[in-house]
């Protein structure tokens, strides 16, 4: 079984031989920011870059839905 961990503030997570600042870990989890993280790796390093809505396209299961059958072609 494994461990759990609490993380500080000023703590860095090493997963796997990546490294992720506590303060980065913790943005990523704000549920009230809406933002699509991408992981870029540059050389050896690997490093988050979050996204708003102002540069992607949110949709939902909602935005899916089809009202109408699609035109005949």
């Amino acid at each position: 079984m494994g461990r759990r961990l609490v993380v500080q503030s000023d703590d860095v997570l090493v997963v796997g031989g990546l490294e992720l600042d506590a303060g980065v870990l913790r943005a990523m989890l704000k549920t009230n920011k809406r933002l699509l993280w991408a992981f870029l790796r540059e050389g050896d390093d690997v490093r988050p870059v979050a996204y708003s809505e102002a540069q992607v396209i949110w949709l939902t299961d909602k935005d899916l839905e089809r009202r109408e059958l699609p035109s005949a072609v």
